[in-house]
Formats: structure tokens, sequence, C-alpha cells
């Protein structure tokens, strides 16, 4: 009995053995099998196949946080300003090897009066516009910033002015800014919004200009925000691309937060142009804290080149020899009728002229380009002149600004050509009750 019980298990356990080896033929067709059975499953389920795509796909499409998205709540501005807007600040941050040595030359802890010079060239916000005492401007808090941490021998040269543009700024810049020696400029000019191509040409010049300056300044570009998002920075990134040169962003540290609704203009502006104590509080902090990561890493930068005046410039270099004549500058000869003095109004253009009876005063002086500077009047008195160049009227220029916001010097181009020549330029009150106009300046290049 035993014995028929161990041959009936024998030949089970040996049947077993023979299934489980198969043969090659066996195996392809299982292997087929099983493929053909996942591929039918496939056919069968492709909706649903592609909503797990959808779902990777959405995961795939989230948003992270790269240190540069606002936030997620509303704050108040007070508090300060975050990490991520000073991230999106640093709009395009180009060459930084002549910002990186001129931060190592001047850092002077040790003390001994090695100078500094910090410039700052712009409107009115440079100038402190806005802020409640000049102590809380940008340029002042910056420069606080240079004396405190690089050199406490640091000198400021504000050259901000208000009403003014880049057009008038590369004019001035040699006389207000270059010629105090800089070893830093910081360029601002909110009011370069109206004309592209014209802005991206004065941008491209004084930017030029700088460059090519005896010390070799570092020139970094700062750009603001109107209430709305109007800003310039397209006009000026032309130059700041060109040249390599650093353009820092307000506008683009601000603005995300303020389409997410986490403050208001409001809360950092009293007037939608002019940033308020907080807000001039950022711009010296975007500035900042883009200087403070240069030097971090000021000894691994490279050795900067000295500006090489055969860059090509993208707009042809239009104002290269930009600078103002007035009535104590300049190569020309001036006549006056009995009506016209040789005074005028603003502190910083006194050295222009006026009538307050109309009449005709004419200059003579050799340019390619020529701009007015003038005086816009609250008064009510002031009225408009024709410009004539030799013989034939090129412009009419309004002086009258009734219920402005203030009288203040402007300009406008008034000539422009291929060719330096010396021209006859006439400028005559037009006939009415308005007879007062200051000629400010005139704008040569």
């Amino acid at each position: 009995m035993k014995k028929l019980l161990a041959l009936v298990m024998a030949l089970a356990v040996a049947a077993t053995l023979f299934v489980g080896c198969g043969s090659s033929d066996s195996s392809s067709e299982a292997t087929s099998s099983k493929a053909d059975s996942q591929e039918s499953k496939g056919d069968e389920s492709k909706e649903d196949a592609s909503s797990e795509d959808k779902a990777d796909d959405s995961q795939q499409d989230t948003p992270v946080d790269d240190g540069t998205a606002p936030a997620d709540a509303p704050f108040d501005p007070a508090s300060g300003i975050t990490e991520n807007m000073l991230n999106r600040s640093i709009k395009f941050e180009g060459d930084t090897s002549r910002l990186a040595a001129k931060l190592k030359e001047a850092y002077n802890p040790d003390g001994g009066k090695k100078i500094t010079k910090v410039a700052f060239l712009g409107d009115s916000i440079t100038a402190g516009s806005g802020a409640d005492n000049s102590a809380n401007s940008f340029a002042n808090k910056v420069f606080a910033w240079f004396t405190e941490n690089i050199n406490e021998f640091s000198k400021p040269v504000n050259a901000g002015i208000g009403a003014t543009d880049s057009y008038l700024g590369v004019h001035r810049v040699d006389k207000d800014v270059i010629a105090q020696d800089p070893d830093f400029i910081f360029i601002e000019f909110i009011n370069d919004c109206a004309d592209d191509q014209f802005y991206k040409a004065t941008m491209d010049s004084l930017v030029r200009k700088c460059l090519a300056a005896p010390t070799q300044p570092a020139v970094v570009l700062v750009e603001m925000s109107l209430k709305g998002g109007g800003n310039c920075q397209d006009q000026h990134m032309v130059a700041a691309e060109a040249y390599n040169v650093p353009l820092l962003s307000y506008h683009d540290a601000i603005t995300p937060e303020i389409n997410a609704g986490n403050f208001s203009f409001d809360d950092i502006s009293g007037d939608g142009t002019h940033p308020n104590d907080i807000g001039h509080g950022w711009v010296a902090d975007i500035i900042i804290n883009f200087l403070e990561k240069v030097q971090a890493d000021a000894d691994n930068a490279a050795e900067p080149t000295a500006f090489d005046p055969a860059t090509p410039s993208p707009t042809g270099d239009k104002y290269k020899n930009a600078t103002i004549f007035d009535a104590e500058n300049g190569d020309m000869t001036v006549n006056m009728d009995e009506n016209w003095d040789q005074q005028s109004t603003p502190w910083n253009f006194k050295n222009g002229w006026s009538t307050a009876d109309g009449g005709t005063i004419t200059f003579e002086m050799e340019f390619k380009n020529l701009g007015m500077m003038y005086y816009k009047s609250t008064k009510g008195d002031a009225g408009i002149v024709t410009v004539n160049i030799d013989g034939e009227d090129v412009k009419q220029v309004d002086g009258d600004f009734t219920g402005g916001w203030g009288s203040y010097g402007t300009n406008v181009e008034v000539y422009t050509s291929d060719e330096t020549a010396k021209h006859t330029v006439t400028v005559t009150v037009n006939e009415g009750e308005r007879q007062y106009f200051e000629v400010l300046a005139w704008l040569v290049s």
C-alpha cells in the first residue's frame, strides 16, 4: 500500500514539472497574448489614459515659486519690501565687472581719505520729490549705505532736476555729472515714456557718455513706475542691452503685487508719480540689494574693460556731442531787440533770455540738432513763439501752463539733420495778449 502511494505522488510531481517548463513556442504565445491583452486594454481605456495625461500636464503647469512670485496675501507695505520683490527688480543684470571693481576700489573700512563720488542723474524722483524729507529720498538712502558700508569719505552728486528727461540729461551730463569725476552713476528718468524712438536715442547717447567718462564709472539704470503701470524701461533697455549695463526695475518689483491685490499704488505714492517714504525706501532697497550681491562676489568678477568708442550704437549715437548753450556758455552770437533781456527765472537755468513785451531775438550758432529749453509759466501771461531757422518756420512753442501744477523749465527738439552747419535761429513772440516768454538755453548737438 505504501509503495502504491509513493508511486502516485511521484507521477503527480513529474506532471507538475512538465507544465511549469513548457516549450519555447508556448512561451512566445503566452507573451504575445499578454501584450495583446495590454494593447486591447489600452484601446478600451484611451479616454481614461487621456484623463491621466491631463492630470500630469496640470501638475507640470502648476506655478512653482522661483523666488519671484507675488505674495499669496495682502500685506502692509510699511512692513518692508519682500525678497521676491527684490529678486524681480533685477530686470537686466548685465556686466557687473565694472561695478564690482569700483566697489572693491571704494571699499575703505580702515579709514583714510579715499574719496568716492556717488552720482545720481534724473528727474524730480531723483531730486527727492514725494519723500517727507531729503534724508528719506532713495538717493540719500543709497548714499548713506555707501558711507556706512563702503567708504565714510564718499561724496554725493545729486543731479536730479524736476520735470526733466534724458534728452536734457544727455546735454547736461558733462557739466552736472562727468565733470564731478564720479565713480558710480545711477540714472533715473520716468519722463521718457512719450516717444519710443526719441528716448531710445537720447538714453543711448547718455549711457555712452557716462561709460566713456575719464573715471570709467560704474553705470546703473533705475526704472520707476507711474500709477497704472506706465514706465520707460522698454526705451531704456535698448541701451542697457547694447552696453551690458545693469537695469533695475521698481516697476517690476511692485506691479505683480499690485495686480495681485496685495497693496495699491496709492500706498506707496501720494500723487500717482512720486514715491512716498515707503516707495523711496524700496527704490533704495532695490539698489542696495543689487550692490550687496555684486560686492559679495566681487573677488570672482572678471577684470573690467574700458569703454571702446568704436562700440556700435543701436540708434546711431545721435547726441554724441550734446551740450548746452546759454548766455555764459557756448559759441554763438546773440542779437536782441529792445524787448528782450539777458535773464531768466529758474534757479538752475538763470543764464537765459526773457521778454515781457514780445519781440524777436536771434542766435547764430553751429549745430546738427537743436533743442530749446524754455519756461512753462502758470501766471497766465506766457505766449507762443515761432522758431525760425534760416528763414523757415520750424516750430511753434507754447510757454503757457495756466492751471498747471507749477511753473517749470522744459525742453523740445526743434531741428534735426544729418550734417553740422552754421544756422541763424530767430525766436519771435506771436501776436496776442500774452507776450511773456523765456528762452532758458539751447540744447546743441
